[in-house]
C-alpha cells in the first residue's frame, strides 16, 4: 500500500473531523478504514474512508453492497431519518472496466432511506474527485498544498492516526464514564426497606389488610386530608400482597441498577423520593381508594431515563433506549387495562421522576436555566395535585 494514499486518506478524515466537525464512530487500524459521522435536523451523513482499489467493477460492487449491509445492519445507531453515505476509495488506479455508473447516487429504499455516493480517488482524479465531495457534502474545500515527500507524509500519518485513535479511546471512556458513573448502594437499600416493610405488614395481620395497611402508612386520603402528609412518602415503601412486591421489586433492581449508575446514588434517591410523592400525590388526587408501593418511584425511574435520552441521544438510542421504551409502553398499556392498578401514580412518578432528574441534572452537565423551571414545575405540580386532593 503506497503512503501516499494513506497520507491522502487520513489527511481527509482528519480535516472532516477537525474542521467539519465529525465525529469519530470506527477505525481499523489493519485495514486503515475510518468511519465518520454528522447529525444536522433529521439528516444524518456517515462518511467511511479505506485505502483501497479493486481491478474489477464487480468487485467494488461487492465492496458497495457490504457497506450498504452494514449500514442497514446499524442504522437504529443512527438518529436522523435521512441517512447519507459518503464512500470514498483512495487508491492508485481505477478499475480497468466500465464503473463510472456507480459514481451515480445510489439508494436503499426502508423506513429510514439510505443513500449512497461513491468517490474513487486516484492520483490522476484526485483534485476533481476531491471537489466532487466537497459539493456534495456541503463542506468548505482544503486548501490546496503540495505533497511532502514520502518522509514527511509518514510522519504526518502517524499523526493524524495517533489523533484520531485518541479521539476514539476518549469518546469510549466518555461513554463508560457516562453509563457507570454511581454504583449500587440505595438500589438495595431500597429493596431492603421494602422487603423490611413487607414482612412487618405480614407480622402485623397481612399485607392485604386494610387496617393494617393504614396503620402502617399506606395512601389513605381521609388522613392525608386531615394533615397526616407522612404518608405520601411512607406509602412507597409498602405492598399489598406478594406479587405486587415480586413484580415491583424485579423493576426496581433492573430500573434502579441503570439509573444508579448512570446518576450516582446522591441523584438516584433524590430522584426516587420526589417522584415517588408525585406518585403519591397524584393518586391522592385522582383515586380515593387505599394505595401503596413503589411503582410511582419505579416510574420516576424510567422518566430519569428519558431525561438522559432526551440528553445523550445516540448513547440512549444505541444502549438502553429500546429495552426501556418497550418496558414503559407495556407497563403504561397495563395500567389503562387491569382496573387495579393506580394509573395517577405512575403518570405522576413518571413525570416527577423526568423533572427530578431535570433538577439535579447529570453528573458533570449543567442547564442552570432548565433546572430551576424544572424546580418550579414540580412545586407547582404537587401544589396542583394537593388542591385537587384537598
Amino acid at each position: 500500500m503506497e503512503i501516499s494514499e494513506q497520507y491522502c486518506m487520513y489527511r481527509l478524515a482528519y480535516y472532516f473531523v477537525m474542521e467539519e466537525k465529525y465525529d469519530m464512530l470506527h477505525i481499523n487500524n489493519d485495514r486503515n478504514e475510518v468511519w465518520l459521522e454528522k447529525r444536522h435536523k433529521k439528516n444524518t451523513n456517515i462518511i467511511r474512508f479505506i485505502p483501497r482499489g479493486f481491478n474489477w467493477k464487480n468487485h467494488l460492487k461487492n465492496d458497495i453492497a457490504r457497506v450498504f449491509q452494514r449500514v442497514k445492519m446499524l442504522k437504529n445507531m443512527f438518529i436522523g431519518q435521512n441517512i447519507s453515505i459518503y464512500n470514498i476509495y483512495v487508491t492508485d488506479t481505477e478499475p480497468v472496466d466500465d464503473w463510472e455508473a456507480l459514481k451515480k447516487p445510489m439508494i436503499l429504499k426502508e423506513k429510514k432511506p439510505v443513500k449512497m455516493n461513491v468517490f474513487y480517488l486516484t492520483e490522476d482524479n484526485f483534485p476533481d474527485e476531491e471537489n466532487r465531495l466537497f459539493q456534495k457534502i456541503h463542506a468548505n474545500p482544503i486548501s490546496e498544498q503540495p505533497l511532502p515527500d514520502e518522509a514527511a507524509q509518514k510522519k504526518d500519518v502517524i499523526y493524524y492516526k495517533t489523533i484520531l485513535n485518541d479521539i476514539v479511546q476518549k469518546n469510549r471512556q466518555e461513554i463508560k464514564d457516562t453509563l457507570t458513573f454511581g454504583k449500587l448502594h440505595i438500589t438495595y437499600l431500597m429493596i431492603f426497606l421494602n422487603l423490611i416493610m413487607f414482612t412487618m405488614l405480614e407480622l402485623q395481620g397481612g399485607s392485604m389488610q386494610s387496617d393494617v395497611l393504614i396503620q402502617f402508612g399506606a395512601k389513605y386520603n381521609p388522613a392525608i386530608a386531615d394533615g397526616q402528609w407522612w404518608r405520601l412518602v411512607t406509602s412507597m415503601f409498602l405492598h399489598i400482597g406478594l406479587l405486587h412486591l415480586v413484580l415491583n421489586m424485579i423493576a426496581l433492581y433492573y430500573i434502579g441498577a441503570i439509573a444508579e449508575r448512570i446518576y450516582g446514588s446522591i441523584r438516584f434517591t433524590f430522584i426516587y423520593l420526589l417522584a415517588g410523592i408525585a406518585g403519591s400525590l397524584s393518586s391522592f388526587a385522582f383515586d380515593t381508594h387505599i394505595s401503596a408501593g413503589a411503582s410511582g418511584a419505579i416510574f420516576g425511574l424510567f422518566g430519569a431515563l428519558l431525561y438522559f435520552g432526551l440528553i445523550h441521544q445516540r448513547l440512549f438510542q444505541q444502549t438502553i433506549g429500546k429495552s426501556i421504551a418497550l418496558i414503559l409502553i407495556i407497563n403504561l398499556g397495563l395500567g389503562f387495562f387491569v382496573p387495579q392498578i393506580d394509573m395517577g401514580a405512575h403518570l405522576g412518578g413518571l413525570l416527577g421522576g423526568f423533572l427530578a432528574a431535570s433538577i439535579v441534572s447529570l453528573p458533570r452537565r449543567r442547564y442552570l436555566l432548565w433546572q430551576i423551571l424544572s424546580l418550579v414545575g414540580l412545586i407547582c405540580i404537587y401544589g396542583g395535585l394537593w388542591w385537587i386532593g384537598g
